[in-house]
């Protein structure tokens, strides 16, 4: 939902403008994290999966659908928790920047974030 609200409405530009650099730091952050959101829940169904774990998806069984495969579960579970590692540096990095924002620059980063803004 995100995403195609993302997609549907631009983001209102920074009152006062970013330097070309925080703008495209900002830009390749939000992305990061867009990325970080989408790829560890698949990241986890595929370690169920191949963990020949059976489960549920909203009250269903979901179907085995791959061949469990305990080498390939470790790999997939590694970079999961991997992924999972570096979003939480993400997610860190642009609280502080929002702060950042919002009490040194003192523009309306923060603010614009707020609903109805």
């Amino acid at each position: 939902i995100r995403l195609a609200m993302r997609a549907f409405h631009a983001a209102p530009p920074t009152t006062p403008p970013l330097e070309e650099w925080q703008e495209v730091g900002a830009k390749i952050f939000h992305w990061l994290l867009y990325v970080v959101f989408l790829m560890l829940p698949l990241l986890g169904v595929l370690t169920l999966a191949y963990g020949g774990k059976s489960w549920t998806l909203l009250g269903w069984p979901v179907p085995q659908w791959v061949t469990p495969d305990p080498v390939m579960r470790r790999l997939v579970k590694t970079v999961h928790e991997t992924l999972a590692n570096v979003g939480y540096f993400i997610i860190g990095a642009h609280a502080l920047a929002a702060l950042y924002h919002h009490y040194l620059r003192k523009d309306d980063t923060l603010r614009r974030m707020m609903p109805g803004k």
